[in-house]
């Protein structure tokens, strides 16, 4: 007789949030952000490719604070979910960026460094428009593998994620991640953000860009 049994262990958790009256919600969303590109229409050159980003310092404008809200919300259940000592450290947005991905646009593989989670939110997403990927983030977990039958969460390499307009993704920042080309003839729009930690004493959504 054999005693069978098995541990999954380092779990890797990646949270997603439905926001709930997105059209409405996300109209607003889009004039702040055709704003900033008139604005700037260079932008930032980071992860994108083809594509438009903004500065990273869109969490100081009022216009957003009602997406602010729900991040704010998203992050304190999560980070009471992964038991931080919030007597001691609170959760605070450092960086927050839109994203406007026209055709075949998209975002190379990266992750997001001086932080603890990332997120992203989804305000325009047409169709063929570009999934939202991981990497295993497991040293040499690929190198060698033998014939499968099928895959399964112990042998796949990538996960997608099917964005859609609503949705919020928050995963943690060292997550090697990317976007797939922009398919469709109308542009992926989204905004991101990254999150930091501070003193208990300031609150998540007032923390100024310190990059």
């Amino acid at each position: 007789m054999l005693s069978f049994s098995r541990n999954d262990v380092f779990p890797t958790p990646i949270w997603q949030i439905e926001m709930e009256n997105a059209p409405v919600f996300n109209q607003n969303l889009l004039t702040v952000i055709e704003t900033e590109r008139a604005q700037d229409s260079k932008g930032v050159q980071a992860s994108n490719v083809l594509g438009w980003h903004s500065q990273d310092n869109l969490h100081k404008n009022e216009k957003i604070q009602q997406l602010l809200g729900v991040i704010s919300q998203s992050i304190l259940a999560i980070v009471n979910e992964l038991e931080w000592d919030l007597d001691q450290i609170k959760p605070v947005i450092n960086h927050c960026w839109a994203m406007v991905m026209p055709k075949y646009a998209f975002s190379s593989l990266h992750h997001h460094p001086n932080a603890v989670l990332s997120g992203v939110y989804y305000v325009k997403v047409p169709e063929h428009s570009g999934d939202l990927y991981f990497h295993d983030p497991r040293a040499g977990s690929q190198i060698l593998l033998p014939p499968l039958r099928k895959q399964t969460v112990w042998t796949l390499g990538k996960v997608r994620f099917k964005p859609k307009e609503g949705m919020l993704v928050i995963f943690p920042s060292w997550f090697w991640h990317g976007v797939e080309p922009n398919l469709s003839e109308e542009c992926r729009i989204s905004i991101s953000f990254n999150i930091g930690v501070s003193k208990a004493n300031l609150s998540l959504v007032s923390q100024g860009n310190d990059r």
